[in-house]
């Protein structure tokens, strides 16, 4: 028997899996969420727009690692500024990261 997580991993494929009608279900679930919540075209513009504000602080952030609060600055030293220029950023929340790039590129975007 599969007594344990161990055996149940080392099961031959196929051995343990969901019931057909549940496979059927998930991928029902699946198409669902992918047109109508994932792509939908208004979730698109906001992943679109949040892409923009994060390549623009990064590409700031690393060409003027000066602007870094110096926690950061410092950080740069041991893990290099890619590294702490994407920690920094992925610290950040969508407020602050919004209200940042106002502040550096004078406007918003989208």
């Amino acid at each position: 028997g599969l007594g344990s997580v161990a055996a149940v991993r080392a099961a031959a494929p196929g051995v343990v899996g969901m019931a057909p009608s549940m496979v059927q279900a998930k991928e029902g679930l699946e198409a669902w969420l992918f047109a109508n919540l994932y792509r939908h075209h208004l979730v698109n513009r906001v992943f679109h727009k949040a892409r923009r504000i994060l390549g623009d602080l990064f590409v700031f952030y690393t060409a003027h690692p000066d602007s870094l609060p110096p926690e950061h600055g410092r950080r740069a030293e041991g893990l290099g500024l890619h590294r702490a220029v994407a920690d920094y950023i992925a610290g950040m929340t969508d407020r602050f990261a919004m209200e940042e790039h106002r502040e550096l590129f004078g406007h918003g975007v989208g």
